[in-house]
């Protein structure tokens, strides 16, 4: 049973075209929500156009910023910037989770400040 406080696991899908497969986010192993816009999905990283104009791959930029970061962990903040842009564009993702969403910005914000370090988005 999970705790009401506690973030969900929200995972994301990049699209492929090999396997036509869209690009979408699931929790608990659940499709949630179809990203139709990848631009604004990547936006909610820190991914910008100059990135985009020197050849860096939005997925690449992710996984070298967030997962593979040696220097500060910061996959929390991929949840973070997951839930942002899910309450931005998600009307089903806002009616299950909208009352918990400031309660687990806020944490994250707490989080963040107390250890000094912030993502590329997070310093934005």
């Amino acid at each position: 049973m999970q705790n009401n406080n506690t973030v969900p696991h929200f995972k994301y899908h990049s699209a492929s075209i090999a396997n036509r497969q869209v690009a979408s986010i699931e929790v608990e192993g659940k499709a949630i929500h179809k990203i139709e816009n990848t631009d604004e999905f990547y936006k909610e990283f820190g991914y910008t156009q100059d990135m985009a104009r020197a050849g860096i791959l939005p997925d690449e930029f992710i996984w070298s910023e967030y997962t593979n970061n040696t220097s500060a962990d910061f996959t929390a903040c991929i949840q973070i910037h997951i839930i942002e842009y899910l309450f931005k564009h998600s009307e089903a993702f806002r009616r299950k989770y909208g009352e918990k969403c400031e309660g687990w910005l806020a944490a994250h914000r707490a989080d963040t400040a107390a250890k000094g370090m912030a993502c590329i988005a997070c310093r934005a």
